[in-house]
């Protein structure tokens, strides 16, 4: 998903929501049931929305006939704008967010600025946005803190800085926000906007985790079977995958497809394995592709499918996964799952060279070495091959070893 995508999921979308006065009915129990976020005025901690959970379509149906019991209520317009902003038609939204958004509305003010900066109904206007965020955040909403934070980090309205979105993800994360909180523990392990410290890392991933985030659960997985920030257990790193790939992350399905088809923590099960890839795969994670396409090569726990094999690659080599490109690589240059095609595997091996993978480097100082769909260049051999040794894969070094430097 690209970023604006993700902005919109995890944004205007799945937004929580502001208070105000209501007028108590029937009708607008059953929008708040729905619509209401534990992040919002009078529902904390207990409204059932987080930022990472709406359900647009259910808080229409709703929601609407709550508004139109009570026309001009500043909450549920709030709540029902956000729900079209959702699930659509946004044109119904907009005048709602707006009206209530103008009235001091925080719910409105962080969805109507989501959508100014996707650009998504409206005509794009990254100022406003930034100020409607704030607001929003003044007012003490914590998923505002959170646009804020994505503000800073892609630079949009405002110069990209990483210290000043860390510090604005660290007012999310402490106001509760799940997915704030696992962004915290990633940037703490990758000292990125604040000093590497594994063990902070570890303690925001946990945090994150017990909110119910995927991606939190999932990093939390990592940490523990890396042992970064903890003691590492392969057990406890289980349950965060499982717990992962519950809440539909796709990271977490591929993670624990990749332990059962290894037998890591629990028996080797490749038949078990290649249907948590073919889950993950089908939300476009292009790991879990290379993963899939793997044991369709290989033909373990499935039949040997070399043509869906090759497309899968392809698929995860366009998605930025440069083991993929390898592979796609090797299968173009021996004609597995298709014809002979030099110059792709020759576009992928460079591909993977220019982004630092050791194989492909290695790979790419063969053909140069032999002069297979290049001009032979013993030089460029050797300056690959050592790159790759650098990187401690040792087929490079026999390589270069034998080529002489």
């Amino acid at each position: 998903m690209g970023r604006r995508g993700f902005r919109l999921a995890m944004g205007v979308a799945l937004a929580a929501f502001a208070a105000g006065p209501a007028m108590a009915s029937e009708l607008f129990d059953a929008c708040a049931e729905i619509a209401a976020s534990k992040y919002e005025p009078g529902y904390e901690g207990v409204g059932p929305v987080d930022v990472v959970d709406f359900t647009g379509y259910d808080a229409i149906e709703a929601c609407a006939p709550a508004l139109a019991e009570d026309p001009g209520n500043i909450q549920l317009e709030a709540w029902l704008g956000v729900a079209y902003a959702s699930y659509g038609p946004i044109d119904s939204g907009l005048p709602l967010l707006e009206h209530a958004a103008a009235a001091g509305n925080v719910v409105a003010q962080r969805a109507l600025g989501d959508l100014l900066v996707l650009g998504k109904g409206v005509h794009q206007d990254l100022p406003r946005a930034m100020s409607l965020f704030e607001a929003a955040q003044a007012a003490g909403f914590a998923p505002a803190a959170l646009s804020l934070a994505y503000s800073y980090d892609y630079g949009d309205g405002v110069v990209a800085d990483a210290g000043t979105a860390f510090k604005w993800y660290m007012v999310a994360a402490e106001g509760g926000v799940g997915r704030a909180q696992a962004i915290v523990g990633d940037r703490y392990q990758k000292g990125l906007g604040v000093e590497a410290d594994d063990k902070a890392a570890f303690d925001w991933l946990k945090r994150a985790a017990e909110t119910g985030d995927g991606p939190g659960q999932y990093r939390l997985g990592v940490a523990y079977l890396e042992g970064r920030g903890t003691k590492a257990s392969r057990a406890k790193a289980l349950a965060a995958f499982r717990a992962a790939g519950d809440t539909g992350s796709p990271e977490g399905d591929n993670a624990l497809g990749y332990m059962t088809e290894l037998g890591i923590g629990l028996p080797a099960d490749p038949d078990a394995a290649i249907n948590l890839y073919y889950s993950a795969s089908g939300h476009n994670l292009p790991v879990a592709r290379y993963n899939l396409a793997r044991l369709k090569q290989l033909g373990e726990g499935t039949d040997i499918d070399l043509e869906n094999a090759r497309e899968l690659y392809l698929k995860a080599a366009r998605g930025g996964e440069m083991r993929a490109a390898v592979n796609l690589a090797l299968m173009d240059l021996r004609g597995e799952g298709g014809s002979v095609d030099m110059a792709d595997a020759v576009r992928w091996l460079q591909a993977a060279a220019d982004a630092g993978n050791a194989a492909g480097e290695n790979n790419l100082g063969r053909l140069y070495e032999l002069g297979l769909g290049v001009d032979a260049d013993l030089d460029k051999a050797r300056v690959l091959y050592a790159h790759a040794a650098d990187a401690g894969y040792k087929l490079a070094a026999s390589n270069l070893a034998r080529l002489g430097q």
